[in-house]
């Protein structure tokens, strides 16, 4: 789950700042004390801190000086920005970042996109689609999905209102009404399996879900048409997070980057899915026109692969945009989430987590991510939501700087946003030619 430092680490290269606040805080953890409170002795008989060019306690004060720069930059508003957040799933932004972006949507001066670059349906099992159907057939029979009255509904009327079916669910989480909710959840699947299967009557919708139904309890491989649909599942999950906190369907834009699906295609194939799935994220960077955008930058072999594919594909649209646009003022934040973290040298912006951003997070996942509540593939080290992993995440990030910081910089403080924390997001921010390189060493490791 969390990150290990390469055992050759302190070793290779030239001796940088980052190895000394790693070794530093390391100590700090070892020894289970405030960095106020080392001695040089300790630093001395510690292992990596002996190896610190220069050693005095002078040191500890450049770490602690550098620990509460990093976490000043994480309380600074962002304002006035093209926010551009990616995700290899649905989910993934969500769990690495929320708190840090519910600050940026309540700034009207920012516009924030969200785009998740893959279908998602390997996540969303067999018999959450088998109830889905099921209950959608029984709102039908009561005649409670009434859209499909309409006169132009199938031939175009299922294309509109999505934002309203996204409403209907959410003003029924305030109204604490389960049953609603599921029925707007059902309208959806009715939207989405209209336009898949090219419906044109309620007769329609009945013979296929039933037929759905039978193939879902015979066991049949998932048909084209049914990934899809559990594909658009995931994105109704995903829209209701950030529609949640007020942003509109236009501004959630679902890629499905080939990449999810070409792992067997021969390497023709699979290097034509790779210039369609760069050219698809060029084209929104280049009409977004975004001056800050996120990237999971989870290394290969961390987590599911598709993380780091996405990285490397959202590294060659920016590499290519770069080219042809002046790019010398875009900042690119680097998250992780349930499946690695970031060791506290390696990032340089630390975001607060307050309670109230603890319990919109907890309730958003819950109401939300109705099909990650048991995760089809949970994390090795955590069984449980990822909601609470990633919890259990920043806690753990904010005891590590409260080391380093001392508990009283926090509840002594004069603002009220530090006052109020209670967890760590940890991010690190880079320039366009860092994140390149990032990039590419991490391909090298490879």
């Amino acid at each position: 789950m969390f990150n290990k430092t390469n055992p050759s680490y302190f070793d290779e290269g030239p001796w940088t700042f980052e190895k000394t606040e790693h070794a530093v805080i390391g100590l700090c953890k070892i020894l289970d004390h405030y960095a106020h409170k080392l001695t040089l002795d300790d630093l001395q008989n510690d292992s990596r801190c002996a190896k610190i060019p220069n050693l005095s306690l002078d040191v500890v004060q450049r770490v602690i000086a550098d620990v509460e720069t990093k976490f000043w930059r994480g309380v600074k508003p962002i304002e006035n920005e093209v926010i551009y957040h990616t995700g290899p799933h649905h989910d993934d932004i969500m769990l690495g970042i929320m708190p840090f972006i519910n600050r940026q949507l309540g700034t009207p001066s920012n516009q924030v996109h969200f785009a998740i670059m893959t279908s998602g349906y390997h996540s969303v099992t067999d018999a959450f689609l088998l109830e889905a159907l099921q209950d959608t057939l029984g709102y039908l029979h009561q005649d409670r999905i009434q859209m499909v009255h309409y006169p132009d509904f199938f031939e175009q009327g299922y294309r509109f209102k999505q934002e309203k079916d996204l409403y209907h669910y959410l003003d029924n989480i305030a109204r604490k009404n389960p049953d609603e909710m599921r029925r707007g959840f059902c309208h959806r699947i009715v939207r989405d399996a209209v336009g898949l299967w090219n419906l044109k009557s309620i007769e329609d919708i009945e013979t296929r879900f039933q037929t759905e139904i039978e193939n879902i309890k015979a066991g049949k491989a998932n048909s084209r048409e049914i990934q899809q649909l559990k594909g658009q599942v995931r994105e109704f999950e995903e829209e209701l997070v950030w529609a949640g906190a007020g942003t509109s369907l236009n501004h959630i834009h679902h890629l499905r980057l080939e990449l999810y699906e070409s792992g067997n295609e021969a390497s023709e194939a699979k290097s034509l899915s790779q210039q369609r799935d760069i050219a698809l994220i060029l084209n929104q960077l280049r009409t977004l026109k975004p001056t800050v955008i996120t990237v999971a930058i989870d290394s290969e072999g961390q987590g599911p692969n598709t993380h780091y594919k996405v990285m490397q594909t959202i590294a060659d649209a920016i590499r290519l945009w770069n080219e042809e646009t002046d790019l010398r003022d875009l900042r690119i934040f680097g998250y992780r989430n349930v499946w690695s973290t970031f060791h506290p040298a390696e990032a340089n912006v630390y975001v607060p987590v307050s309670l109230n951003a603890f319990a919109v997070f907890e309730k958003a996942f819950k109401d939300s991510y109705l099909t990650q509540v048991k995760a089809e593939f949970p994390n090795p080290d955590f069984d449980g939501p990822f909601s609470e992993l990633a919890e259990q995440i920043w806690v753990k990030q904010l005891k590590d700087i409260q080391l380093v910081l001392g508990k009283n910089f926090f509840y002594e403080n004069a603002h009220p946003l530090v006052r109020a924390t209670h967890g760590l997001v940890f991010l690190k921010v880079m320039n366009v030619g860092e994140f390149i390189a990032y990039a590419d060493e991490m391909k090298e490791r490879v």
